[in-house]
């Protein structure tokens, strides 16, 4: 009788397995939330909103994805609404298509770290601060503040420059 109740509690015990695991591979396979933000598609593990007013926040990492670029963060506030967005914590931006700013006086593709970027989706002017740092081919800059002009393609560096080129 032992034996038996040894090899019941067995199979229950290889059956639980089994459904943990397929219960958590359906928990990954679940979409991310995601929406769009003036142009990016914005991909978070966790996003709460207020679809009246157009407030979010991303208290987790948040990834922004257009052809050709992305931006990485910690944590996200912003309005849908209005396109405004502050990204806060490891930011990394990575322009692949060089578009961005021709600070290196071509198109090559750019990079931006920084500890806080604030994108303004309308007038697509993108201010960074904290340990700023840009590179575009073999040229960089290193600030406390960066001014991107997404339409003029500008970049202004602000307090404690160093540059590179």
């Amino acid at each position: 009788m032992t034996n038996k109740k040894n090899i019941l509690l067995a199979a229950l015990a290889a059956v639980s397995c089994v459904l943990v695991i397929e219960a958590g591979r359906a928990a990954a396979a679940l979409p991310q939330p995601t929406f769009g933000l003036s142009g990016w598609q914005v991909n978070t593990g966790e996003v709460d909103s207020n679809f009246q007013t157009g407030a979010f926040s991303t208290p987790t990492t948040v990834r922004l994805v257009r052809p050709g670029a992305s931006i990485q963060a910690d944590r996200a506030t912003g309005n849908f609404r209005t396109h405004q967005a502050v990204l806060s914590g490891n930011v990394q931006l990575h322009d692949q298509t060089g578009s961005l700013t021709n600070f290196a006086g071509n198109r090559s593709p750019s990079s931006l770290t920084c500890d806080t970027l604030q994108i303004d989706g309308t007038s697509k002017i993108y201010v960074a601060t904290g340990r700023v740092h840009f590179s575009q081919g073999a040229s960089w800059g290193n600030a406390d503040r960066a001014v991107m002009n997404g339409l003029t393609h500008d970049l202004h560096l602000y307090g404690h420059v160093s540059l590179h080129q």
